[in-house]
């Protein structure tokens, strides 16, 4: 390979990695807002069988899993925990 082959590739490799980096770097910081102030959320929790059970709405809601399988819910400083369902977390 020449010299010219060899940056080329170099600067494709390094804008694919930068590009990258960025979605990495938007996705952790949202996490991190997340699990440290909560984001405004809307949380629909849905049976088996399709039905809304509930709908949490709220503007400082964390979420969680716990190791056997519940999903747990922070909703501005109260507590939900849900087995067995489907749930839908959207941000506002």
């Amino acid at each position: 390979m020449n010299i010219k082959k060899i940056t080329i590739t170099g600067i494709i490799a390094t804008m694919l990695l930068t590009l990258s980096g960025c979605t990495m770097w938007e996705d952790t910081m949202k996490g991190w807002e997340s699990d440290t102030n909560g984001l405004p959320r809307i949380v629909t929790i849905y049976s088996k069988t399709g039905e809304v059970l509930k709908k949490y709405e709220g503007n400082s809601v964390r979420i969680s899993d716990a190791a056997n399988g519940t999903m747990v819910i922070n909703l501005d400083g109260k507590r939900i925990q849900v087995q067995n369902a489907d749930v839908i977390v959207e941000e506002k």
